[in-house]
């Protein structure tokens, strides 16, 4: 079945729906859900991260935040996000476990993949989330928060990251897809409070 999505213009008002290629093919404004999953425990804090399925047409192999997807055309940022996490990760979250961040612009051009967002971000707390992966993510990482304070996935430095059954790795910039001022605008204010308060 073909994904149709709203198009926006640049004062953020619907102008019409397109096919989801001709939305990436043309660089057309569209509406994203992002989550970040962060289980916040008495030895710290850990972000979860997915990997992508190597069988993904973007961006294929390389880690991304916990959740992310097209809210379809007439569907609603808070319904797309509780289906993004179901079909990704298998988490059937409740309309009131989740805190709703904001919205982020983001305009990546690669290539001929040019992608124009407006991304609404959503926060996942819970100390023990349970992830069942459906088949567009490879597995489940998490990085301390401590690391990601520091260092920037994408940015010079590798990140230290863990399996989910603690084994640990290094993951370089070529690793990673970039979400630029998602995590210091919209996610590190709100646990910087929970972790200083």
């Amino acid at each position: 079945m073909m994904e149709l999505l709203t198009i926006l213009d640049e004062d953020l008002r619907e102008t019409g729906t397109v096919p989801r290629g001709q939305a990436h093919a043309q660089g057309l404004l569209h509406q994203v859900v992002h989550c970040w999953v962060v289980s916040e425990r008495e030895g710290g804090t850990w972000v979860y991260y997915q990997q992508r399925s190597f069988q993904k047409r973007d961006f294929p192999g390389l880690y991304d935040l916990a959740v992310g997807g097209h809210i379809g055309a007439g569907e609603d940022p808070a319904d797309a996000i509780l289906r993004e996490m179901y079909e990704e990760i298998g988490i059937a979250a409740k309309p009131g476990e989740l805190e709703f961040l904001g919205t982020i612009r983001e305009d990546t051009h690669i290539g001929d993949f040019f992608d124009r967002e407006l991304g609404y971000i959503y926060l996942y707390r819970h100390p023990e989330p349970q992830f069942a992966v459906g088949e567009e993510v490879e597995r489940m990482i998490r990085v301390p928060l401590e690391e990601l304070r520091h260092k920037e996935p994408g940015g010079p430095e590798p990140i230290q990251c863990y399996t989910l059954e603690g084994e640990p790795f290094l993951a370089g910039a070529d690793c990673w897809c970039r979400h630029p001022g998602e995590f210091q605008t919209k996610l590190l204010p709100v646990l910087g409070q929970k972790e200083e308060g």
